[in-house]
C-alpha cells in the first residue's frame, strides 16, 4: 500500500516536470494548440513543391506539408488556409485545408519551425527553383 501511496504522489510531479511538448514522433510537429499556425497572421508562404510550403507568420515559422500533392500552390497567387471550426487555427488535424486557386488540398502535418531552419528551408526551397530555370 505504502508504494502504492509514493506512486500517487511521483505521477503528478512527473507531470510538471514535463520539459516540452508531448513527442510525437517527428520533431517540430506541433503538439499543443496554441503553437498551431494563426492564418491571420501568416505574412508570406512559400512553395517548396507541391506538397509543401513554408509559412512566415511573423514570430512563428512553419512547414505545412500536405496529404497528397497540390498542383496549384506552383500557378496560383492566392492561398487560404481553412483550420478548426472554432479557431480556425491549422494544426495538421482532419479537415484542415490549403485553397490555392480552386483547388482544395488536405494539410497531413504542421511543423514549427526555428528562424534557422526556417531560413535552410526557404535557401533550399529557392536553390530548387533556381535550379528549374
Amino acid at each position: 500500500m505504502r508504494h502504492v501511496l509514493s506512486l500517487l504522489v511521483l505521477l503528478p510531479l512527473a507531470a510538471c516536470t514535463s520539459t516540452g511538448p508531448v513527442a510525437t514522433g517527428t520533431p517540430g510537429v506541433v503538439a499543443h494548440p496554441s503553437e498551431c499556425l494563426d492564418p491571420e497572421r501568416a505574412r508570406s508562404w512559400s512553395h517548396v513543391d507541391d506538397s509543401t510550403l513554408l509559412v512566415d507568420a511573423g514570430p512563428r515559422k512553419y512547414r505545412v506539408v500536405l496529404a497528397e500533392s497540390c498542383f496549384a500552390l506552383g500557378t496560383s497567387p492566392d492561398l487560404r488556409f481553412v483550420g478548426d471550426s472554432i479557431s480556425n487555427r491549422v494544426c495538421g488535424h482532419a479537415g484542415e485545408y490549403v485553397i490555392s486557386g480552386r483547388q482544395r488540398c488536405r494539410i497531413q502535418r504542421v511543423e514549427r519551425l526555428d528562424d534557422a531552419v526556417y531560413k535552410q528551408a526557404l535557401d533550399e526551397a529557392e536553390g530548387k527553383s533556381g535550379d528549374e530555370d
